[in-house]
């Protein structure tokens, strides 16, 4: 199985992650999202593949910062 990175045409700090041949989740537009490579599993982090395989897409944003988190 292979995985599609995406990145935020705006918001370039959140991607997305798709399975190959999968279609966007619902609420997420595909014209907000700027297809950018595709992994092998054994090249995709086990937490992402994961959350692909369980609910259909990983979504993450880059420079998370610790007061994000709440």
């Amino acid at each position: 199985m292979s995985y599609r990175f995406h990145v935020h045409r705006t918001k370039p700090a959140y991607r997305l992650v798709t399975a190959d041949g999968a279609g966007f989740p619902d609420g997420a537009d595909p014209e907000d999202w700027r297809f950018t490579l595709a992994r092998q599993r054994a090249d995709t982090a086990p937490d992402v593949a994961r959350l692909v395989d369980e609910t259909g897409y990983c979504l993450f944003k880059i420079g998370l910062r610790f007061d994000e988190i709440a």
